[in-house]
């Protein structure tokens, strides 16, 4: 009996515990859901979102659900960045507590050839990127097609998300590792554009023979994106922009229009975060400068693309040759307060893109390399260029910096270290195509194609009194904290158009295209829209670009020559531990029990 009851405590002792570890399973289980916490262990952080992109997510008032297609039956590298994919979906799933979802689709899987074909040129048309798996020289080329890209679902409307960067030359290994870099900042800078609006306003500058609303159709239509985007006139002595303030001008008879016009534009121009002042060719008049001046004084951005030599590539087509005069624009000596000088020259590279032309020798039509084309090279210190492919310039000038301690100034394009300068009056001519160039006269190292100059700016105006007295407005000599980007080519934002009047994307080349029968692509779009974000957007989502996240791969050829060794020990080195095991079991059994 006494057995019995011992038994019996025993038992409902057990059912007790069992009973206790059950209910605290669940009341953890409460907990944790309530007070939901992850620990981002690795070095750079890479599972943990910056505070622009939380911010950002925080705006998200609607469900976001997102579609990847980089999915199946992928090669090594491509599995990497579908695995990072998925990680930064998450994190950024459970930040938005489930308004954000995802999931990967295979949309070529068990496919047939017209299937495929009609699914990729939709794919294309949507404007995502299409890969093909890298082969061998000795290998047949694949078939297979790669779609490391998704699009974005948010109130009705479908926004792309590209997620591989490429780069001519680089190995497919850093193209990924700089893929996934920016994983954060590509996913997020879609949603922000379905997200954030058109909150902040942007201007082009027109009336001194700036790039026209054509000439510049594609970036700001990518623009409109993000940007409420106008056109403002400042050319005070154009009758649009006496239009702009003719109420004014009625009814205030007694004041003079000129500085009606002056105080009105610097007025008008504090409405708009930034201004782009695209390859201006008539010369800006000093009361236009002093307007510009006061509105960077306030704290307005500017992103001048100026050049200092007339050079077209339609005047060296239709006459063979050229001969660059100087622009009469009349900004080189703010630009040089403001601490970039404009260098009357053109980089000539011999990392260049081409033009179509006629071999003298075979008259064959063909394509190609012109050094006037510089590549730019982007610079990775900086979030503005960081992992961009290659910048395509047309007849560039070089810039120079300043010295002053209160500006800093950071290069974000540069040609390659095969570089010269040709100094005005420089000739352009098709025969040069027909001598090959001697690389030991391009060793001049890398040229200064667009720099970011931020910190205290001061006004060129500050000790000129004639100017300032003569409006009624108040004067501001400097600003703290202020940045401006000056490019030295101010064709980089100008798009390509069809006889018909197709507008191409910015940065892609309608001759090489059809030359190769492949689109060929060049990141000036990107480039713009990073300058654009960094100067004017208030999230700072610009600021997640300059992350590098450390991707530590095995070293290949290590891999290879231990590949033998490391099979072998992974085979042998199990059967061995449990023969040993067996063996010492079966002898601490032995003396045990015998």
């Amino acid at each position: 009996m006494v057995k019995l009851n011992k038994k019996r405590t025993k038992r409902n002792g057990v059912i007790k515990k069992a009973i206790i570890v059950f209910f605290a399973i669940i009341f953890l289980n409460v907990l944790a859901d309530k007070f939901y916490q992850r620990l981002d262990l690795t070095k750079e952080k890479r599972y943990t979102l910056s505070e622009s992109t939380k911010r950002l997510i925080d705006k998200v008032d609607d469900d976001i659900y997102i579609t990847i297609f980089l999915d199946g039956d992928l090669p090594l590298e491509y599995k990497r960045l579908k695995s990072a994919t998925r990680d930064m979906l998450n994190e950024f799933k459970l930040a938005s507590s489930g308004n954000i979802s995802f999931d990967f689709d295979d949309v070529l899987s068990d496919k047939e050839i017209k299937e495929k074909e009609s699914i990729l040129k939709d794919i294309y048309k949507r404007g995502l990127r299409i890969e093909r798996p890298e082969t061998r020289p000795d290998e047949a080329p694949s078939e297979k097609f790669i779609i490391p890209a998704g699009v974005v679902y948010y109130k009705g409307k479908e926004y792309p998300l590209n997620l591989m960067k490429r780069q001519f030359g680089k190995p497919l290994e850093e193209e990924i590792n700089g893929s996934i870099e920016l994983l954060e900042y590509e996913i997020g800078n879609v949603i922000r554009k379905g997200v954030v609006g058109q909150e902040l306003k942007l201007a082009f500058t027109v009336g001194h023979g700036e790039l026209d609303e054509v000439e510049t159709a594609d970036i700001t239509n990518e623009l409109l994106g993000f940007y409420d985007v106008n056109r403002i006139n400042l050319n005070l002595t154009d009758s649009n922009c006496y239009k702009l303030f003719s109420k004014e001008v009625a009814n205030n008879p007694e004041k003079e229009v000129f500085t009606i016009l002056v105080e009105g534009l610097i007025k008008k121009l504090n409405e708009y975060q930034g201004i782009v002042i695209a390859k201006p060719t008539k010369p800006f008049s000093e009361p236009e400068k002093f307007i510009i001046d006061q509105y960077v004084m306030n704290g307005g951005k500017v992103i001048f693309l100026v050049e200092n030599l007339v050079a077209e590539m339609d005047s060296v087509a239709k006459y063979g040759q050229m001969v660059t005069t100087n622009h009469n624009h009349n900004l080189g000596d703010m630009l040089f307060h403001y601490g970039v000088k404009i260098k009357p020259s053109l980089i000539q590279d011999l990392q260049s893109h081409g033009i179509p032309a006629i071999n003298q020798q075979t008259n064959r039509p063909g394509f190609w390399p012109w050094m006037f084309y510089p590549l730019f090279n982007a610079i990775d210190d900086n979030p503005v260029s960081k992992n961009l492919e290659n910048v395509w310039g047309r007849y560039c000038s070089s810039l120079d910096t300043t010295k002053s301690k209160s500006l800093r100034k950071t290069v974000l394009l540069r040609s390659s270290p095969q570089s010269r300068l040709a100094h005005s009056p420089v000739l352009i001519s098709l025969d040069l195509l027909k001598v090959k160039p001697d690389p030991v006269n391009f060793r001049k190292g890398n040229q200064i194609a667009a720099v970011l100059v931020n910190g205290t700016f001061t006004s060129p105006f500050r000790y000129r009194s004639g100017v300032k007295k003569a409006f009624d407005i108040s004067f501001i000599d400097s600003v703290e904290s202020n940045a401006m980007i000056v490019i030295g080519d101010g064709d980089l934002i100008r798009n390509q158009v069809s006889s018909d009047g197709q507008v191409y994307p910015l940065g892609y080349d309608k001759y090489g295209s059809k030359q190769f029968g492949t689109p060929v692509e060049f990141a000036n779009k990107k480039f713009f829209l990073n300058c654009v974000d960094y100067l004017c957007d208030d999230s700072n989502l610009i600021e997640v670009r300059s992350r590098e996240i450390i991707l530590r791969l095995l070293n290949k050829g290590k891999v290879k020559s231990e590949k033998l060794f490391w099979q072998s020990l992974n085979m042998i080195l199990p059967i061995i531990s449990i023969i040993i095991f067996g063996l010492v079991n079966a002898f601490i059994r032995k003396r045990r029990w015998t």
